[in-house]
């Protein structure tokens, strides 16, 4: 009989907000029982080991994957916002993924064009100016089917409004 797994993989390294590693947190529900880093034992309840910036935690076994997905939605991810990803890019044993978070992420390509197409950003803007600007783009942005920290606007925007000081310099 199948048995279904929950292993949590959750990102530990620099640059936690940076576009390239704020969706890498995630609940696995897996048919392979995980394994200890280390020793190479199977292990169901507890830290698993880490490598790459990427620590993972075993949260038990179920005998049905509906099981296992109630486990995750009245365990770890109660009161929380999450949403199934499609399984395009996971091996074979991984039989459903969740991430945290309504939406996606936007990555910072998408952001950068996304915003020049959509504000006019001066020389003269100031970082209040900015702040005030960003939180408004947040909600333009989810319109879009899309997430973005408020760090991340910011700092984008911010980029746009020094490359519009370097033009004036120029």
């Amino acid at each position: 009989m199948t048995k279904y797994y929950i292993v949590e993989v959750k990102y530990w390294g620099p640059n936690r907000n940076d576009a390239k590693h704020v969706d890498l947190d995630r609940y696995e529900i897996m048919t392979t029982p995980p394994r200890i880093l280390a020793t190479g034992e199977v292990c169901t309840g507890g830290y698993l080991g880490a490598s790459h910036n990427t620590a993972r935690y075993a949260h038990g076994v179920y005998d049905s994957l509906s099981a296992a997905e109630y486990a995750l939605e009245t365990g770890p991810l109660r009161y929380k916002q999450f949403r199934r990803d499609p399984l395009d890019d996971f091996p074979y044993n991984v039989l459903a993924v969740y991430r945290p978070g309504r939406l996606p992420p936007m990555s910072d390509e998408a952001l950068d064009q996304w915003l020049e197409y959509s504000v006019d950003i001066s020389a003269d803007d100031t970082h209040m100016d900015l702040v005030r600007q960003a939180g408004a783009l947040r909600y333009e942005v989810e319109e879009e089917g899309y997430s973005v920290t408020m760090e991340r606007m910011l700092s984008a925007l911010e980029g746009l409004r020094d490359k519009a000081r370097r033009g004036l310099d120029d």
